[in-house]
């Protein structure tokens, strides 16, 4: 599935520039539990290694306003034995950043000009309300979700600025700087089917906290992170109250009931139990988050588990390239 929403993008000193998409060869997916990296096979659209590294607690911590890597050395260390594990560690990076660290929203505008310096700054200064910093140390990244006679719609991204810098410096002495940046749910929503106008939902969570999105026939209507209180398998009961609360504000402001739910937890280990409970808060069968096949190429066995554990991020990537 091909998300022309996806193509916004984060990059290195950009101001908010958007275009077609390509898909670097390696990408990293750093979050506060592991980093996780892959090497892919753009013209065959596969991934020809992937590889996991477990990293300490409190290393890093994905927040929007303050410094995210406490022990910057640790993520360093993590992130070079990945690189080294996939290979390719001098082409130019791919990045997946935790989503708590990206603020992310679907905007609704009356009118929005045609000239990028002008919707930008317009784009800015609304997201301005949702951002925990000040607007002007934001870079903003946004793409056109719709527009009709009476109104736009864009999905906008906006991370700050020496958050950004934080994680760019952590490449520093490896080769390469990111190419591309992206909030890590972003990668996963490629993943779901399309060719239906029904809604659909998908939840992600990872490392101690929960993304919804919203997705009604082919685009995105609502996105929430939250972080959870506490990261373990009794955590799951904020999230399914979590997303009880997102079903609720489709239902309210959307004026749609979701009909299908897709959830991908990272790490793994309580996805069995949030299946069964989201389940019966919704009345429906929640089905796991899955790639195709034929991302996987000629993986291993031991590397496709890594794949479906922590790495949908990257089948997602590929199905995503034009």
């Amino acid at each position: 599935m091909n998300w022309s929403t996806i193509k916004s993008r984060l990059l290195p000193k950009s101001g908010g520039r958007t275009g077609s998409f390509l898909v670097p060869s390696v990408v990293l997916d750093l979050q506060p539990d592991f980093i996780a990296g892959a090497r892919l096979d753009r013209k065959s659209r596969q991934v020809r290694r992937i590889a996991v590294r477990q990293i300490e607690p409190g290393a890093l911590d994905p927040l929007a306003a303050r410094p995210n890597l406490a022990k910057a050395e640790v993520v360093r260390r993590a992130i070079r034995e990945v690189l080294e594990t996939v290979g390719d560690r001098n082409d130019r990076l791919g990045v997946l950043l935790p989503d708590p660290t990206v603020r992310v929203a679907v905007l609704r505008f009356e009118t929005l000009s045609n000239r990028r310096e002008e919707a930008e700054a317009l784009v800015r200064w609304k997201m301005g309300s949702i951002l925990p910093f000040p607007a002007e140390e934001a870079r903003v990244s946004y793409q056109l979700l719709s527009k009709t006679e009476q109104s736009v719609e864009v999905l906008a991204m906006a991370v700050r600025n020496s958050v950004v810098a934080e994680y760019e410096a952590a490449f520093e002495d490896m080769g390469a700087g990111p190419a591309l940046v992206l909030p890590a749910t972003a990668a996963l929503l490629p993943l779901l089917p399309t060719g239906y106008q029904g809604s659909k939902v998908l939840v992600h969570v990872c490392s101690g906290s929960v993304t919804s999105v919203v997705v009604v026939g082919d685009g995105i209507s609502f996105w929430r992170n939250r972080q959870l209180e506490r990261v373990t398998a009794v955590g799951d009961e904020e999230v399914v109250s979590e997303f009880a609360r997102v079903a609720a504000a489709c239902r309210d402001h959307l004026k749609s009931e979701i009909e299908d739910l897709y959830i991908y937890v990272r790490p793994p280990a309580s996805s069995p139990l949030l299946d069964n409970e989201i389940g019966k808060v919704t009345g429906r069968r929640v089905q796991l988050l899955s790639s195709p096949a034929s991302r996987r190429g000629e993986l291993p066995p031991a590397e496709q588990k890594i794949l479906e554990n922590f790495g949908l991020t990257f089948a997602g990537l590929l199905e995503n390239q034009n």
